[in-house]
């Protein structure tokens, strides 16, 4: 009789331990989920996120959304390439080569792009190569007093951009201002919360499109 007892009291005591594990398991499902929708709604996180992807940039460095144009002289004649850089930063340049190019000097680019196909490759002799970065912009369209292209600035934002263009019309939804990455990636900015506190005003890269539409009240 003792024995049964004692088995009996072993199950019921499995039985606890797993309900209670369960539970824990649960409740903490649920606040990761809870965190994780939190942060793709929160203004903050989205600027917070934006801010670090685009805190690598350096007026002096080829950054994503440039675009280059690398110029060769050789003993025979190489077409001169012109390419916007990627997300990756990697660009596709002469016999299907590939560089990383976002965050280095053009003058360190052009050579290593010369070393590679003078030393590593051995396919030419003697090259010289150019990297050149072309005029950088912004775009901004929709409810602005100025519409079009401007020059990309260190340090640009949203806010400075819509200023740029002359402002905000009458019209313009400030709390619906998009922002359109060379990658497809889209951000939403509450430009009226950013006025206020600034660490939602997002930064801006090279290339980036930027809609303020219409307020439908």
């Amino acid at each position: 009789m003792m024995r049964r007892f004692g088995q009996n009291g072993m199950c019921a005591l499995v039985l606890l331990l797993a309900v209670l594990w369960g539970g824990c398991q649960t409740s903490s499902d649920s606040a990761t989920s809870q965190a994780a929708t939190s942060s793709v709604n929160d203004p903050a996180a989205q600027a917070a996120a934006a801010s670090s992807t685009n805190s690598v940039f350096s007026i002096d460095r080829i950054a994503v959304g440039d675009v280059i144009r690398v110029m060769y002289e050789a003993s025979v004649p190489i077409t001169p390439t012109e390419i916007q850089v990627p997300e990756t930063g990697l660009v596709t340049i002469h016999m299907g080569e590939q560089v990383q190019v976002a965050g280095k000097m053009a003058a360190d680019v052009s050579k290593e792009i010369r070393d590679l196909f003078t030393v590593k490759k051995q396919m030419y002799k003697r090259l010289s190569v150019n990297v050149q970065v072309l005029g950088r912009t912004i775009s901004v369209g929709g409810e602005v007093r100025t519409t079009g292209s401007f020059a990309f600035e260190g340090g640009m934002t949203v806010l400075k951009a819509i200023n740029r263009a002359g402002g905000f019309t009458e019209y313009a939804d400030r709390r619906k201002v998009r922002i359109t990455r060379i990658n497809g990636q889209q951000i939403m900015v509450d430009c009226k919360s950013a006025l206020k506190k600034p660490d939602l005003d997002v930064p801006l890269y090279p290339g980036d499109r930027i809609e303020v539409v219409r307020s439908i009240l």
